[in-house]
């Protein structure tokens, strides 16, 4: 049979039509609920085989409240940061026996809030939402409608759920502690023109470690730009401009640090001579650019697959609990900050606060 010049898919009826029994006997089997002789289960199997019947999983879970898709939000999966932490979420996912209903909404949060309106209209298992660009109101209303929810990049007082934190305020601190340590001492931070939580920390980070070094905080030298290529490129291009004088700059992510690094290279800037550039992010487009860039290294697949697993166990308990898991980041020192030659480094920190390698 054909519809509009398409095959229709087999149904229920059909099958039943075929293997000579009722309905009610294929969605036994379908759903392995209930009785059934297993001469007549062989039959319904072969037919269902014949006929290339697939159950239609959004209508069994409507009737079964229990769905076997899980919804991932992103602000944009252009970025390097997102595409690692989605494929960690695909893989654990897969793994469980989930599949992904994956929403990317362009940083705007009208559309993250029609995407997670629609994730709550199908019904998913759970979510995860990646950096949320709602405020706290909205984003707690949508959360009590969607739980479970595993928050990444964001916290939500007194809401359940799980909420992973990068440790953006340790990123910031190794960022600017290595620039420091290599002599400079006039460092810029390249963040964001619409503050977020991920931005917040970064800048604690940055200022914590110039006041540790007895260094002031140079407004001048705090910038709010896109997270982006060309906010990097834009923002050092301001800096230039403007003649603020700067030897070391921290990026709020990689993306910004290499659209930095290209501004620096086409106006006769030498990175790391006159100023040594460090991103955040950890991609693998870091290490591509010449000079490579140094950055704060995220275990990105790690955080998608622990948001997976802390998913299914809130949906064990029905997504009543409240948990933070925190995910060290590691300085990876390459070219754009290399000073003497030396090969590339990781660099963490150690319980007692000091640097280790």
């Amino acid at each position: 049979m054909e519809r509009n010049g398409r095959p229709l898919q087999p149904t229920l009826r059909d099958v039943a039509r075929r293997a000579q029994v009722s309905v009610q006997t294929i969605s036994r089997v379908v759903n392995n609920k209930g009785e059934v002789a297993e001469e007549t289960r062989q039959r319904v199997l072969t037919a269902i085989d014949e006929l290339g019947y697939r159950p239609n999983a959004l209508a069994r879970s409507l009737v079964t409240r229990a769905s076997s898709v899980i919804g991932l939000v992103v602000p944009d999966i252009a970025q390097p940061f997102y595409p690692e932490i989605a494929r960690g979420v695909e893989d654990e996912a897969y793994l469980a026996g989930f599949s992904v209903f994956l929403c990317h909404i362009a940083g705007d949060p009208r559309r993250e809030r029609q995407a997670l309106e629609r994730l709550r209209d199908h019904r998913v298992a759970g979510v995860i939402i990646c950096n949320s660009r709602l405020d706290d109101a909205i984003l707690a209303r949508m959360v009590a409608d969607l739980s479970p929810v595993v928050l990444v990049n964001r916290d939500l007082p007194n809401v359940s759920g799980t909420v992973i934190w990068p440790g953006y305020d340790t990123g910031g601190g190794l960022a600017v502690e290595h620039l420091l340590a290599i002599g400079r001492r006039r460092i810029a931070y390249l963040g964001l023109d619409e503050a977020n939580q991920a931005d917040q920390g970064k800048r604690r980070g940055y200022r914590l470690a110039l006041e540790r070094a007895g260094l002031p905080v140079d407004p001048q030298r705090v910038l709010g730009v896109s997270d982006t290529f060309y906010g990097g490129y834009e923002a050092l291009a301001r800096l230039a401009t403007e003649g603020v004088d700067v030897d070391g700059i921290f990026a709020f992510n990689d993306l910004m640090a290499i659209g930095a690094m290209r501004y620096a290279a086409t106006h006769g800037i030498a990175v790391p001579t006159d100023v040594a550039i460090v991103g955040f992010g950890g991609s693998e487009v870091a290490s591509m650019v010449t000079p490579a860039l140094s950055t704060i290294e995220v275990p990105l697949y790690t955080i998608g697959t622990t948001a997976v697993q802390e998913l299914l166990d809130l949906i064990k308990v029905g997504g009543l609990e409240r948990r933070q898991v925190h995910s060290e980041p590691r300085l990876v020192i390459r070219g754009s900050s290399l000073v003497g030659g030396l090969p590339v480094q990781r660099v963490a920190l150690g319980e007692d606060g000091r640097q280790e390698v």
